[in-house]
């Protein structure tokens, strides 16, 4: 493990923003970590633990203390009375571990293709798209406790899952450095209903939706996926920039007298889970080039805002305070944003 000094933060947010970090370090183990949280106390220095950057963005003044970068790897894969279990590194690619779950026939990760990032970053975000969340597959997590200082096992129930939060990114939001996820995969079958745009996929392909495959499900995926997001390799950005949030059935009934095109998906605890997207279209911003930060939502998906020019972090501030404030104007509802900013000096 070398520890690098004055090293640019750009490369290391898919938004490719952000200033310098004083210290940064690559690490491939537990030992790594270990060394480098050491380095850490020893110099007085804030550490700060990320993946592949595709849900932070880094503020223009950088960072003070020390970046470490988990690329820990590793696959383990063994049979038990459910199926099969994987415990994966937490530095691999999770697009690679949803590839090798369809490999091995199974359904329970397939919906939650190309998803960008690592599989230590899945559950901090509790990750989910077109009906699945990786809490539903999570056995448990295994972390370094900044706190007790020591190495422990979260089960599921210990890791306070919901929509898109944790404990991780929450109350306890660096307390627990992630270091391996072990899953249960189980699932061989899945049934309609699905999202229209992967049931789109099936009828325009003339496919069976009673006997629908883990390899089918993936290609449905992943077709829906690139067609309506940037590829963030190419193209700056986050993702998702929003949750899509949630509302009661009166709040949704209201809402729906005054918008009748508005669409939402009924969630496990009967509220209605509305579509940031289509908030963000009927505001007149989808497709929205802004001269003045340079910034913009994509053509297919306003829910993605992505970086043309722009310099700062400040800039996507300023953009995203535009949008906040145009949804809330038409609709009363206040998006709340996905990635993580870091401010931390």
């Amino acid at each position: 493990m070398q520890i690098q000094k004055n090293i640019p933060l750009g490369p290391y947010s898919t938004m490719r923003l952000g200033g310098t970090a004083a210290f940064l370090c690559e690490i491939i183990s537990e030992t790594d970590l270990l060394e480098a949280l050491q380095y850490a106390k020893d110099n007085n220095l804030s550490a700060l633990v990320i993946g592949t950057g595709s849900n932070c963005i880094f503020g223009s003044a950088g960072y003070k203390g020390l970046v470490i970068v988990n690329k820990i790897p590793g696959i383990k894969i063994a049979k038990n009375h459910t199926g099969t279990v994987v415990e994966v590194g937490a530095g691999e690619n999770w697009d690679g571990l949803v590839d090798k779950s369809v490999e091995l026939g199974f359904l329970d990760i397939a919906a939650l293709s190309l998803i960008p990032g690592t599989c230590g970053a899945a559950p901090v975000q509790n990750i989910g798209a077109y009906g699945q969340q990786v809490s539903d597959s999570i056995i448990s997590i295994r972390a370094y406790d900044r706190e007790l200082e020591e190495f422990v096992t979260l089960e599921n129930k210990d890791c306070k899952f919901s929509y898109r939060s944790s404990r991780f990114n929450t109350a306890e939001k660096g307390r627990f450095v992630i270091t391996s996820v072990k899953l249960q995969l189980c699932r061989k079958n899945i049934s309609p209903p699905f999202y229209t745009d992967v049931e789109n996929f099936f009828k325009e392909n003339m496919i069976d939706q009673s006997g629908i495959t883990p390899e089918v499900l993936r290609q449905a995926v992943s077709t829906v996926r690139v067609k309506k997001l940037p590829d963030p390799r190419t193209i700056a950005n986050c993702g998702s920039f929003f949750k899509n949030p949630v509302v009661s059935p009166d709040e949704y009934s209201a809402l729906k007298s005054r918008f009748p095109d508005l669409y939402a998906h009924t969630t496990d605890d009967g509220n209605l889970k509305l579509y940031g997207a289509q908030l963000i279209e009927l505001s007149g911003l989808k497709d929205y080039h802004d001269q003045d930060t340079g910034m913009a939502t994509w053509k297919n998906q306003a829910l993605v805002l992505v970086n043309e020019s722009a310099k700062t972090a400040d800039d996507l501030k300023m953009f995203k305070e535009k949008i906040i404030s145009a949804v809330q104007e038409k609709f009363g509802i206040v998006l709340v944003q996905e990635p993580e900013f870091i401010e931390l000096v």
